[in-house]
């Protein structure tokens, strides 16, 4: 045997690549796991910081209603004491409201006005105690000209019999710049005239200075923080002192969104609805969280926003986490899971390489053997000896033998190559013969072709060659002539008539064998043929309508093509198959023909053919709206030598034999839907992949 010419490129050793590949597939795991652990991690975190939210809102919004409540009931208690007294001069209100300031030292505070008159016949009387830098003092509120009356704190609760608290305000008197209070007013009552009227309102203030050192140690993070509103969306608190008690929620959302020309007007839109939604809940005194939300004024960082209402006085909290600062301690752990994991990486890639390096250095010998035998070509070298008592041992004596096979299989091989020349050969002249063979098909229907039109003219003037003789006969009879002058003229007009008739008989003839040449030429009789069955359908109605016409020069008919351009060739017995569609086609131009008579003015007499792929079978539909067929003739329609046409013009076999084909030769199926007097439809199926 010849050296081999094949040239051996140096490749990576097989250790290396095992390691390669387990350092692969484990750092694809290592990512999966990781990822895994990740997602898990962070929706488990997350959940517990959500968790961690709400309750810590609530718990702050708890702190802060405890004291409105404890507020409350000290006006609540006055109130009470002053509906059960009937002399309200006898009680020295100034000491009562100073005791109650001494006892409660959240309250910077307190007052009871009067209704004008209600105090020993007074206009106006409004004893009123205040804390001080020294301690608590007492006076009169607007004692001179100036009353209380016109005041909301005194003013709301009047009108609306019961409770108020009023919007914060700034405290500017008794010494104090600038201090933000909120007063809780509680009306009391007396009887007069038998009827229970309003006798004044008791007041209590307290400092919101409270609420600043509260807010201001929130623990929600190194850049967290937490806001809180009014009833009407003014911020009582916010980190940003210009917002408190000067912009709402809503207005300074705007001004964030006018401000902010990073955003394009739809992302703008869709935040502002999403934020005015929240703070529409907060303001119905509803509790939540909101996971989109932002670190305003920064939109770049994303934010969990938690609320809770202040029940007492219809306030709302808020407290804002920073998602990046709140998941921090989990991205440092995942960095430090897949520093790790990576190292562990290279530590398996070189232990795995040391292992697949010792276990696979037989497997190197055994290879470099095989690589001297493909390039000297020399198969009685004798196999290395291996050492190895497992698989690869194994291996190397299966491989002594095959090199022993293939040194007697090259004995054989030319022998055989000899044997599939002579088969190849044989195979290529049976291809020509075929290809001879289907050249005469091509010519024997070129000339078919050729010759139905001048037969058509033969057949059509011989059947008018008839008709000419019959009425020049009939043309004669009136005229006078000799009797041997009829006898002649006669003889040879029955002489015309005979021969135009035998030339119709001959042309009918020789029209039914370029027929069956047209038919031959389109493949073997019997045989299966990819065939294209639109192709077949076109051919099919332009030879079924031509017929028609060749009998009667006036029938016309409009054809309808509906064929799926996307269907397969299929393998048919295309000769058969096209009897088929041209019997049927026949069929409907004769029902047409047959049934003009009797249909209305205006119809049309119209043959539809379509053609479609409905899953794995081939469906042809061909309809006609001539005179339908009868329920009770359609049990019967495939039977042999059944026929509805009149005696002579039909022999009842052509469906019989049209079944025979579909059903089986190739598998189908042939059906017929019909309403008599409208129309007749047949519907054959075959399957597009034959089992023959």
């Amino acid at each position: 045997m010849k050296n081999s010419s094949f040239t051996y490129k140096r490749r990576k050793s097989i250790s290396y690549t095992i390691a390669r590949y387990v350092f692969a597939g484990t750092a694809i795991i290592l990512v999966i796991i990781l990822g895994l652990n990740y997602s898990s991690s962070k929706k488990h975190m997350t959940a517990v910081i959500l968790e961690k939210a709400q309750h810590q809102t609530e718990e702050y919004g708890g702190r802060i209603n405890e004291i409105f409540a404890a507020t409350q009931r000290i006006p609540t208690v006055m109130a009470s004491q002053l509906n059960q007294c009937t002399d309200w001069t006898k009680l020295d209100l100034g000491r009562m409201l100073e005791s109650l300031l001494r006892e409660n030292p959240d309250v910077f505070g307190a007052a009871i006005a009067f209704e004008p008159g209600m105090y020993a016949g007074l206009p106006h009387m409004a004893p009123y105690a205040f804390r001080t830098e020294t301690g608590v003092e007492s006076t009169l509120l607007f004692d001179g000209q100036d009353n209380y009356f016109m005041e909301d704190w005194y003013m709301i609760p009047v009108q609306l019999q019961e409770p108020y608290w009023s919007d914060p305000y700034y405290e500017t008197s008794a010494g104090y710049d600038n201090v933000l209070m909120i007063t809780y007013s509680v009306p009391f009552y007396t009887i007069k005239d038998g009827k229970r009227v309003i006798a004044g309102v008791t007041t209590v203030d307290i400092s919101l200075q409270w609420i600043n050192n509260l807010m201001e140690n929130l623990d929600v993070y190194e850049s967290g923080y937490g806001f809180l509103i009014t009833n009407g969306g003014r911020f009582v608190y916010h980190p940003d002192e210009r917002l408190r008690m000067n912009e709402t929620t809503f207005s300074a959302m705007e001004d964030w969104i006018a401000s902010n020309n990073r955003l394009d007007p739809e992302e703008a839109a869709l935040i502002k609805e999403q934020q005015f939604a929240v703070y529409r809940k907060m303001l119905d005194g509803e509790s939540g969280l909101f996971m989109d939300s932002f670190m305003f004024p920064d939109e770049d960082e994303k934010a969990w926003f938690a609320y809770a209402p202040i029940r007492a006085n219809d306030w709302s909290l808020a407290l804002i986490y920073p998602r990046k600062e709140a998941l921090a301690e989990l991205h440092s752990l995942n960095t430090i899971l897949a520093i790790v994991g990576l190292f562990s990486l290279f530590v398996l890639f070189g232990f795995v390489f040391i292992v697949a390096r010792v276990l696979t250095l037989p497997i190197v010998k055994l290879t470099r053997y095989a690589k001297s035998v493909a390039e000297t070509g020399d198969y009685t070298t004798e196999v290395p000896e291996l050492a190895s008592k497992d698989e690869i041992g194994e291996l190397a004596q299966s491989f002594s033998v095959m090199m022993q096979e293939i040194e007697e299989a090259q004995q054989t091989l030319e022998d055989r190559v000899v044997e599939r020349t002579a088969q190849l050969v044989e195979t290529q002249e049976q291809l020509v013969q075929s290809e001879k063979m289907a050249s005469l098909g091509q010519l024997t229907a070129g000339v078919a072709h050729e010759i139905k039109n001048p037969l058509n003219f033969i057949n059509n003037f011989s059947e008018l060659s008839i008709d000419l003789t019959k009425e020049l006969n009939e043309a004669l009879e009136p005229v006078e002539m000799k009797e041997d002058d009829r006898s002649y003229v006669n003889e040879i007009l029955g002489d015309l008539s005979m021969n135009a008739s035998k030339i119709l008989e001959h042309g009918k003839r020789a029209d039914s064998i370029v027929k069956g040449m047209l038919l031959h030429s389109r493949g073997k009789s019997g045989e299966f043929q990819l065939s294209d069955i639109n192709n077949m359908l076109s051919e099919d109605i332009a030879l079924g309508y031509h017929g028609m016409r060749a009998q009667d020069n006036s029938f016309n008919i409009t054809i309808e093509e509906d064929f799926d351009k996307d269907l397969p060739q299929i393998s048919v017995v295309p000769q058969d198959l096209s009897r088929v569609f041209l019997n049927l086609i026949n069929n409907a131009c004769y029902s047409v023909k047959d049934s003009a008579p009797s249909k209305p003015s205006g119809w049309v007499p119209t043959l539809r053919v379509s053609s479609r792929k409905n899953e794995d079978m081939l469906e042809v539909r061909i309809r006609d709206n001539g005179k339908g067929i009868s329920q009770e003739n359609i049990k019967k329609i495939f039977d042999p030598f059944f026929t509805t046409k009149p005696a002579g013009k039909g022999t009842g076999l052509g469906l019989s034999l049209s079944y025979d084909i579909v059903v089986k030769v190739h598998n189908g199926q042939i059906r017929v839907e019909s309403e008599p007097g409208q129309y007749a439809e047949f519907i054959v199926t075959i399957p597009i992949k034959q089992q023959q």
